[in-house]
Formats: structure tokens, sequence, C-alpha cells
């Protein structure tokens, strides 16, 4: 299959929740929460093997700043 990937910063400014496509596969089918610390910092990782028809999401990093 054709390979993708690519990283999403998220970067906090109060109260705010992510919101994914029905083709990204997340470990124990559960969508991470996103960081509601003003500044703070989230990194979302995502990959296919597919050509995009599955993404797979991680959290690479929460919180930081």
């Amino acid at each position: 299959g054709t390979a993708y990937g690519c990283t999403l910063k998220v970067t906090a400014g109060g109260t705010h929740t992510g919101t994914y496509p029905a083709s990204v596969d997340w470990a124990a089918a559960t969508a991470p929460t996103l960081t509601a610390t003003a500044s703070a910092v989230d990194w979302l990782v995502f990959s296919t093997v597919d050509g995009g028809t599955t993404w797979y999401g991680f959290v690479s990093a929460q919180a930081l700043g």
C-alpha cells in the first residue's frame, strides 16, 4: 500500500475538543482528551499504510509548555 504520515500541533486556548474522521483508529477506540490549560501544547501523530483509508492516531506528547 501507500504510506503517509503527518504530525499535528494543537495549542490550547481554553476548553476545546478535537473532532476526528471515522477513518482515524485510536488505541482502545478512544480519541485522546486534549489539554485545556491555556498555551499548553499537545502533539498528535497520524499514519496510514493504505493510502488514507485508515489512519492510525497516536498521542506523541501532551501538556507541553
